[in-house]
């Protein structure tokens, strides 16, 4: 991942995480672009499992591509973002850059080489986050931050609360209406999270940094669709392909 990336991601994430873990992680996603068995490995098992017929995975540039994107394709490049979460088995492809993508006679995703396979507990406390969100389980919700290590058992009901209020200012007004996305929006998010990691002494996953940059680079491509997108919508479709 290109400095350029990196630079949108606040500074105060990096004084909550463990530099030797962070290392690491760093280090494993790195070696990822270059191991071509790692990436054909989860390209060519995702394409033979994929559950969306309107997005065509293909491994480089092949067909002639529009110059800008539309809502519809805003709304598939959202599905291939949450769809990642749940394909449990596989890497996630991070880089959601406006290159991975081509609208052409069909959608077409070719997804990163920077591909990164998150632990198990960190992606089921991620999907049961954001199903308990789209679903309004607040349960759901605080057991997806229960995992991540958001709120401990340690926290008083006060203390809870206030991570819960933290979280679904994040999440933003996704569930009740349609979102105009904005990198701006979620920097000034992500800030205010970090800032009360700092002030209660939370420290933050490892793995919070690729999610980071998963994260941004989605933006980064969403921002340039000036037509709001219906993300509760896709977020459904999504998790009722893999509940089936």
């Amino acid at each position: 991942m290109d400095n350029d990336v990196l630079k949108l991601l606040p500074k105060k994430a990096f004084k909550l995480l463990s530099v030797k873990e962070t290392f690491r992680i760093a280090t494993a996603a790195t070696k990822s672009v270059f191991d071509k068995d790692s990436y054909e490995y989860s390209f060519s098992n995702r394409a033979e499992k994929w559950k969306f017929d309107d997005i065509v995975l293909i491994r480089d540039h092949q067909p002639k591509a529009e110059t800008s994107l539309n809502k519809e394709a805003g709304e598939k490049i959202l599905k291939i973002y949450f769809s990642q979460f749940f394909e449990k088995d596989l890497p996630i492809h991070i880089d959601l850059r406006k290159s991975s993508f081509v609208l052409a006679e069909s959608f077409y995703w070719i997804p990163s080489k920077l591909h990164y396979k998150f632990s198990q507990d960190f992606l089921d406390g991620v999907c049961s986050l954001y199903s308990g969100f789209y679903s309004n389980n607040a349960h759901m919700f605080e057991e997806g931050l229960l995992k991540l290590g958001m709120i401990r058992e340690s926290m008083n009901n006060e203390q809870k609360n206030e991570m819960r209020e933290l979280f679904f200012k994040h999440f933003g007004e996704g569930r009740e209406a349609p979102v105009k996305f904005s990198l701006g929006k979620i920097q000034d998010s992500f800030n205010a999270i970090f800032s009360h990691f700092l002030k209660n002494d939370i420290p933050l996953n490892p793995e919070f940094a690729l999610l980071g940059i998963y994260l941004v680079t989605l933006y980064l491509t969403l921002q340039e669709i000036p037509d709001e997108l219906n993300v509760n919508a896709v977020f459904n479709e999504v998790i009722q392909k893999y509940k089936s």
